[in-house]
């Protein structure tokens, strides 16, 4: 290994080190009470060297969001398989959402956080956010597996398929959140989480699917 790869890999390495700090000091204080001073001695690092790596607590915030959805995104594609048509795709995808929420839910806050903000508020690089978006977030990989279905027949093919995914990818977002933060809610009505989820499956699968005549 040559000089340059080897300081580029440190350098790689040094980045996530800094991110795993960050994303203890975020996770147990909270991100509003954390400072890039805990954060830098977290890492055993100079605040100086902090900054050279990421320029505030914003950027910082967006390299674990980024780091969840990496997460979430490897969950969906290996649940995935050339095999499935469209729809049975979808509902992989689904199903991995479901286990992302329940399993990583630190990251699945901060993953909601940056789903319901208006991304031109964020204190972020605009055109970062909007690369991500097109071409790396779980919403392409929903858009991608709607083209798919439509065109081997699983899925119905009236509506756009951005707008069929957008769609999907709304209604998924709302029933885990709710699922998520009113779950003492559902149970004093005797429900549960599972049945719910579920139900939702179900009816958004009649509306999905593509009708024979």
């Amino acid at each position: 290994m040559g000089i340059a790869e080897r300081k580029e890999r440190e350098k790689l390495q040094r980045r996530s080190e800094i991110i795993d700090a960050a994303e203890k000091i975020f996770f147990t204080k909270g991100f509003e009470s954390a400072t890039m001073d805990e954060i830098a001695e977290e890492a055993e690092l100079s605040k100086g060297t902090l900054y050279l790596y990421f320029k505030s607590k914003e950027d910082l915030q967006f390299a674990i969001f980024m780091r969840g959805s990496d997460i979430l995104m490897k969950m969906m594609k290996d649940n995935l398989s050339e095999e499935h048509n469209g729809y049975q795709s979808l509902l992989g995808l689904a199903e991995s959402f479901i286990r992302f929420s329940r399993e990583k839910r630190k990251h699945f806050d901060l993953f909601m956080y940056y789903e319901s903000s208006r991304m031109e508020a964020l204190n972020i690089d605009q055109e970062q956010i909007q690369v991500y978006l097109k071409e790396q977030s779980p919403l392409a990989l929903v858009t991608y597996q709607v083209n798919k279905g439509m065109k081997d027949g699983s899925l119905r093919d009236d509506l756009s398929a951005e707008v069929f995914s957008a769609t999907l990818w709304s209604q998924m977002l709302g029933v885990l959140i709710v699922l998520n933060n009113k779950a003492d809610l559902y149970e004093i009505f005797n429900l549960k989480a599972e049945e719910i989820l579920q139900t939702h499956l179900e009816l958004v699968s009649n509306g999905s699917i593509k009708k024979t005549k």
